[in-house]
């Protein structure tokens, strides 16, 4: 990989995906890179520099391309206890003076099937892009659609740029090709409940809802109420604890550990008093998401 000095945004991430699709062709693993420029260049988001670069890797194969990036100089982002409850499928890796991220993904959230299946069914509709001169594994418009309306999804409730995303997509115009494509992989990848307010909007027909609702849908219809943010990832975190370790969950939502602070909110001076200051400051904003959150968990309760 060349040596960050000078390189802009937009080349690393250009040079990013490339590096990172000659890595996993070297290590024979299946990997796509999802979101980013690809996005802008299928007609599905406007044009805008990414700050990182997302790449979904077969989920057998995830932790070998993980610890292939340790090995040539990337580490991984210093986690908080909450982070380590909360985001289970990816991790994210630094390279000293590199301007971008990345983002390696085992899986996707909102795709509720099985992640290997999830995985086959948008490697079947990969299709190349270039970047840095490389042709580079990417979903088609097709999965992009998906991929895209999730993510705005998640994040439509407290960020106006993924409200204005989802807005871009609804008014993409599809075929009817298309419209009969992304039923079959929403089927595909257990996607069909988590955008049933979505695709039906883009001319998309879904079956009716099944009568037992799929693992998992009632959390990510809650992160969708909920924004994602603040209060509610706190209980996701004590709804994933068991016993004393519940206690734990619930001190360090009060009072986190320097660690934690630091990582959160790294502005602050790491020194006695600020660091007191900066807990205390946190308790407001989580008062104000708190009942969010818990009209999120009651609204989807059942």
């Amino acid at each position: 990989m060349p040596e960050p000095a000078s390189i802009r945004l937009d080349e690393a991430v250009d040079l990013a995906h490339a590096w990172l699709q000659q890595a996993a062709d070297a290590q024979g693993i299946r990997a796509l890179f999802i979101k980013g420029p690809a996005l802008h260049r299928q007609g599905l988001r406007s044009a805008r520099v990414s700050g990182d670069v997302d790449v979904l890797v077969e989920p057998a194969r995830f932790h070998d391309f993980c610890a292939h990036l340790g090995d040539v100089g990337w580490r991984q982002r210093d986690s908080m206890l909450l982070s380590e409850l909360t985001t289970l499928h990816s991790k994210t890796y630094l390279r000293d003076g590199w301007p971008c991220d990345i983002d390696v993904h085992s899986h996707y959230p909102g795709f509720l099937g099985d992640p290997a299946e999830a995985f086959e069914a948008l490697w079947a509709r990969r299709t190349t892009l270039d970047f840095a001169h490389q042709s580079c594994l990417v979903p088609d418009r097709v999965a992009g659609v998906l991929i895209l309306a999730l993510h705005s999804l998640r994040g439509t409730v407290m960020q106006e740029r993924h409200a204005a995303e989802l807005k871009e997509l609804l008014a993409v115009e599809l075929t009817e090709l298309e419209r009969v494509q992304l039923a079959d992989l929403a089927a595909a990848t257990g996607s069909a409940e988590t955008l049933r307010t979505v695709l039906p909007r883009l001319g998309v027909d879904l079956p009716a809802s099944a009568d037992q609702a799929p693992h998992g849908l009632r959390e990510w219809r809650e992160r969708v109420d909920a924004g994602s943010v603040g209060a509610y990832q706190w209980f996701v975190a004590l709804r994933r604890s068991h016993g004393r370790a519940k206690l734990r969950v619930l001190w360090r939502a009060i009072w986190p550990t320097d660690h934690d602070l630091l990582i959160a909110r790294p502005e602050i001076p790491d020194a006695f008093w600020p660091k007191v200051r900066g807990r205390i400051a946190r308790w407001p904003r989580g008062l104000r998401s708190l009942p969010r959150a818990v009209r999120a968990i009651w609204h989807n309760r059942g």
